[in-house]
């Protein structure tokens, strides 16, 4: 008799669990320039930090902090933008009983067709290799332009 198998998402058992991330994510915004390393650290810690009960994840920037290794308030700030302008997530500010402000994030679908996900963010492709010089120049051309 063959023995029933489970379908994983994994090629190993984990106690632990894992944190998905959408292949739309890693097939098309990770091209975007304001997906930096620190953005897609803080995306993929917010999705293992969701509470699908509660509907969004809330950790504090020192968690963040100290459960990521994003070493300032600064790139976590900058990375939370980044993630509002792409469209992965929505932050709420709330305040709380004792008055000080926390963020909540509310996960919202990526763009899954590259057409429309070129429709909507192609310009800011095309700006960032506009400034990284455009088309590769030959080495004697940039040392010419140096000199």
């Amino acid at each position: 008799m063959e023995k029933e198998s489970k379908a994983s998402a994994l090629p190993f058992n984990t106690t632990m669990g894992f944190a998905a991330i959408p292949t739309a994510v890693c097939k098309y915004y990770v091209r975007h320039p304001k997906f930096t390393p620190a953005t897609e650290r803080l995306y993929r810690y917010l999705l293992q930090r969701h509470n699908s009960k509660q509907g969004y994840a809330w950790p504090s920037y020192s968690v963040i902090r100290r459960e990521t290794g994003i070493g300032s308030d600064g790139t976590i700030s900058k990375a939370i933008k980044a993630l509002d302008h792409l469209g992965l997530v929505k932050t709420y500010k709330r305040e709380n009983e004792s008055g000080w402000d926390s963020n909540y994030y509310v996960f919202l679908p990526p763009i899954e067709d590259e057409e429309e996900f070129m429709r909507k963010f192609g310009g800011e492709l095309q700006e960032l290799k506009q400034k990284k010089g455009g088309e590769k120049k030959a080495d004697g051309d940039d040392l010419m332009s140096w000199l």
